[in-house]
């Protein structure tokens, strides 16, 4: 099998010669892939030179097709050999086979072109929104223990954004012991238990149910997003660092604060993750050499490569009300921010202006959360891990009011 590619215009056109079968049909796959990890949208496979096509090669094709049509992409065969062809329709899946002809993709819905040394942007105008934000325990928390402080549960509606540690459930006794990194947003809550468990849990709102659950340090927020910055890096670079996205979405809004969420696909994540909840009342410094061991994980490296991340963070200049829970964005920064990430496998994100419910619920599908953690920039130079690095995505903004 022979694969060779050529581009026109926006649409990327991938020449097959030889036989699809189970023996090339993972090298057809990883070729489709790339292309979309790229960025690329809208693809057809010529397969004029195309001798042969099995049922493994038919699975190829109708995955691309379904995962392409799911983010408003383009995807077909073209010039089919009488092989192809006969295969495809007696399969039922004449649909594959797309004209040559085809027309370039619209702008209709374009936003505002910006850009830095780094990335090109588009902003969306929402609407006049902004959010109120409240800063929930106190910091002293993480070194002492909670005490005998029983804090309420909170709902996790779809106009709550919400941030720190905590736990799922309405019984803070169950809770206690499991609290860990959380994040709620659209309706949704996701948390890392921090009790031992392997696997993080979360809870969707559906008709009636909404999340409830223990917010015992954090940051929680109401209200309404008032922009939408798309952003993607540019061929050179290949991906952004996580300060200057930020930095761009401060700017972009015009205030001194914001609550930031974004999805994003990812070229690798910095964080940070509690092994034991903080809730218990403390005995010596947790978080001096070497006890700090038994009380944080964390990465040694870049993690979580090629993956898609839910993100959601407050971001601000210095001197705001609530920067007890804020930490430089990167060593020299006067940045300042707190951001946490539930990590979920790898799937491209649809182009343009997108509903963050929409964007942010189809995630969860599958029960495909892989982790939650708490972003952090290692500095240390050669040896240090940097920080988080994105190749594309979607950030919601809201000034804080």
């Amino acid at each position: 099998m022979e694969i060779s590619r050529q581009s026109s215009g926006d649409l990327i056109v991938l020449q097959l010669a030889g036989r699809l079968d189970a023996n090339w049909c993972s090298h057809v796959e990883t070729a489709l892939s790339n292309a979309v990890r790229e960025g690329e949208h809208r693809l057809h496979l010529d397969m004029n030179a195309v001798s042969y096509i099995s049922s493994a090669g038919i699975r190829v094709l109708l995955a691309c097709y379904k995962q392409l049509r799911a983010i408003n992409g383009l995807f077909g065969v073209i010039r089919p050999s009488e092989a192809v062809r006969s295969v495809l329709e007696l399969s039922g899946l004449q649909m594959l086979i797309a004209s040559e002809t085809v027309a370039s993709a619209t702008n209709d819905d374009a936003g505002k072109k910006l850009a830095s040394p780094s990335a090109a942007y588009e902003l969306f105008t929402l609407g006049s929104g902004g959010m109120k934000i409240e800063l929930v325990g106190d910091p002293a928390m993480l070194e002492r223990g909670i005490g005998t402080t029983q804090p309420a549960a909170r709902r996790f509606d779809s106009s709550t954004v919400a941030l720190g540690i905590g736990a799922l459930g309405a019984n803070f006794a169950e809770n206690a012991s499991r609290c860990g990194e959380m994040l709620a947003v659209a309706g949704v809550a996701a948390f890392q238990p921090a009790d031992g468990a392997s696997q993080p849990d979360f809870m969707l709102s559906e008709g009636a149910l909404v999340p409830e659950g223990h917010l015992v340090l954090g940051l929680s927020a109401q209200g309404i997003f008032s922009s939408l910055l798309r952003f993607e890096a540019n061929d050179e670079d290949r991906r952004i660092g996580i300060t200057e996205l930020m930095q761009m979405a401060l700017e972009s809004s015009g205030a001194n604060a914001v609550v930031v969420v974004a999805v994003t696909e990812t070229a690798g994540l910095v964080g940070a993750m509690l092994r034991q909840s903080p809730t218990t009342n403390a005995t010596n410094e947790r978080f001096g050499f070497p006890q700090i061991r038994d009380w944080l994980s964390f990465t040694s490296e870049r993690s979580f490569r090629d993956t898609t991340s839910l993100i959601v963070g407050v971001i601000a200049k210095p001197g705001s009300s609530f920067d007890a829970l804020l930490r430089p964005l990167a060593k020299g920064s006067d940045l300042l921010g707190h951001l946490h990430a539930a990590v979920f496998p790898y799937r491209p994100l649809r182009k343009g202006c997108i509903e963050l419910k929409t964007a942010v619920t189809s995630l969860f599908d599958g029960q495909s959360l892989q982790d939650v953690l708490h972003l952090i920039c290692d500095p240390r130079g050669f040896s240090g891990a940097g920080e988080s690095e994105l190749y594309r995505g979607a950030v919601w903004i809201a000034p804080i009011q």
